[in-house]
């Protein structure tokens, strides 16, 4: 007896013939999902700790400070697939991402970012002031990782950039090898990404994973825009925050996604959770118990070994 009972597809279309050549069977494990958040308090909020600390502090701030919170509440999204098995990250570092204008070329830009280093013990002015001194040292030709980078990557034929930047992944995530001295910081693109179009006045869109990066998670934060919603059961027009996220499945799956938007649309509605621990976790309670997934410390090189079992 066969695996399948079939038939021919005898009437199909043109479109239908070229599509079935045109492209090889799923393999892409991305999710993607959008969520609204009330924005009212999150915006208040935000002024008043501008006024209290002089920082230019943004509502991707606190995105990044959210979704830095939620893993830590969920250790198991904190993970890399690696040699075929997952294995858990020991920091929750969070990548946010900047443009950085040409100075001599008007409209042209580049794209780079900064990854905030164990992002869940900083609030959201630390993590202002984190990038803002370092898009500056960027925009100034100050900064070391990005100088090195840059200048490899203008030195490099193009026709070596595949089989260099796989060299570089697989020293990386495959060994386990801090790259640094050959330009390529370690670990750049850490636990999750956060990124912005919200200011050009986009609303939905989904970042893509970027094929060298091994984070399982990235959040895009879209514009806050006037919409109708009921209350009481009246229609009245209120603020939301578009929140558009991609996913890893192989690290999160729906049960996961669905708790980590719950969570960040608690915390940002919210917004005094992101800095007092005792509200936060009589809101959200205790953090999930860490799995026996093994534990990748990707802050110190070492050696290259089987992956253990479990």
């Amino acid at each position: 007896m066969p695996n399948i009972e079939l038939r021919n597809f005898k009437h199909a279309s043109s479109f239908r013939k070229v599509a079935a050549v045109a492209w090889d069977n799923p393999r892409d494990p991305t999710i993607y999902g959008s969520l609204e958040i009330r924005a009212e308090k999150l915006l208040a909020w935000i002024d008043l700790k501008r006024r209290e600390t002089g920082q230019k502090i943004t509502i991707t701030h606190a995105v990044a400070r959210a979704v830095a919170i939620a893993i830590k509440k969920h250790p198991d999204v904190n993970a890399i697939v690696r040699w075929g098995r997952l294995q858990l990250r020991k920091d929750i570092d969070v990548f946010l991402q900047v443009a950085i204008q040409d100075e001599d070329n008007v409209g042209k830009a580049d794209l780079s970012g900064y990854c905030v280093r164990q992002a869940d013990t900083k609030d959201c002015g630390q993590i202002a002031e984190e990038l803002r001194a370092a898009a500056k040292k960027i925009r100034k030709g100050e900064d070391k990782d990005f100088e090195r980078t840059k200048g490899m990557g203008a030195a490099i034929p193009g026709f070596m950039y595949r089989w260099i930047l796989g060299l570089i992944e697989f020293l990386q995530y495959g060994l386990n090898i801090d790259t640094s001295f050959m330009g390529a910081p370690r670990d750049p693109f850490g636990s999750a990404m956060v990124t912005s179009l919200g200011m050009m006045g986009v609303r939905t869109a989904w970042a893509p994973f970027f094929p060298l990066a091994r984070s399982p998670m990235i959040v895009l934060v879209g514009t806050v825009e006037d919409k109708p919603v009921v209350e009481d059961g009246a229609i009245v027009a209120r603020k939301l925050l578009a929140l558009n996220g991609t996913f890893d499945h192989r690290v999160i799956d729906g049960f996961h996604a669905a708790k980590l938007s719950r969570e960040m649309t608690i915390l940002l509605e919210n917004p005094s959770m992101l800095e007092f621990a005792d509200e936060r976790d009589h809101m959200l309670g205790d953090a999930d118990a860490t799995t026996d997934l093994p534990t990748l410390d990707l802050d110190t090189a070492q050696a290259p070994a089987e992956p253990a079992d479990g």
